[in-house]
């Protein structure tokens, strides 16, 4: 009911898993991995790879990506994707989030 008062030590603390995903929803899955201080696990031509330690749960994994095209002022506008945290590089992460092997994804050009 008070949206304002969730911080990381908070999520953190949370004991039940249903209400730990719900203060995550609320909060920002992204904001998490950023305010969490999420440790870079790899970085290539793709993007960068987070990890960010959940006690009690699964890590959170985020890949930081920038848009291709760029919007009207000519800025690039980056985003952060969620990928399962078994995904050990940027490349992997991207791949992953159209379905495919890191192995599969090379394309020719993005958009």
């Amino acid at each position: 009911t008070s949206p304002e008062r969730i911080t990381v030590p908070v999520i953190q603390a949370e004991a039940n898993a249903e209400i730990r995903r719900v203060l995550l929803d609320r909060y920002g899955w992204d904001r998490y991995v950023v305010d969490s201080g999420a440790q870079v696990v790899h970085a290539d031509d793709y993007g960068t790879l987070y990890r960010a330690a959940l006690p009690n749960d699964e890590d959170i994994c985020m890949v930081a990506v920038r848009n291709k095209t760029a919007d009207a002022d000519g800025s690039c506008k980056p985003y952060l994707i969620p990928v399962r945290p078994t995904c050990q590089t940027a490349h992997e992460a991207v791949a992953s989030s159209f379905g495919l092997t890191a192995d599969q994804y090379h394309p020719d050009q993005e958009t």
